[in-house]
């Protein structure tokens, strides 16, 4: 079970999608295959355009966030530290 960063409901890992942080850039990123080392976080798939950088996703990623990128198909939703 995880728990998605943006609604917080629990879910099995296969329900969710799994967020990485590059640390070289510090960017949040989608981990499509779940193979990606680092940090990592879950959310929802429905929740995913909701995704906001807060103070829950700077603790899921130990502070190391500059932006958060959340690629669907091919819209890519930038969200920057300072809005």
């Amino acid at each position: 079970m995880r728990t998605c960063l943006a609604c917080m409901r629990k879910k099995p890992k296969g329900e969710l999608v799994r967020l990485f942080l590059d640390p070289e850039s510090g960017l949040v990123l989608i981990d499509a295959k779940a193979t990606m080392e680092g940090r990592g976080g879950y959310a929802c798939r429905e929740c995913l355009p909701d995704l906001r950088l807060n103070r829950r996703i700077q603790r899921a990623f130990r502070n190391g966030v500059k932006q958060l990128c959340v690629a669907q198909d091919i819209d890519i939703k930038e969200i920057n530290l300072n809005p």
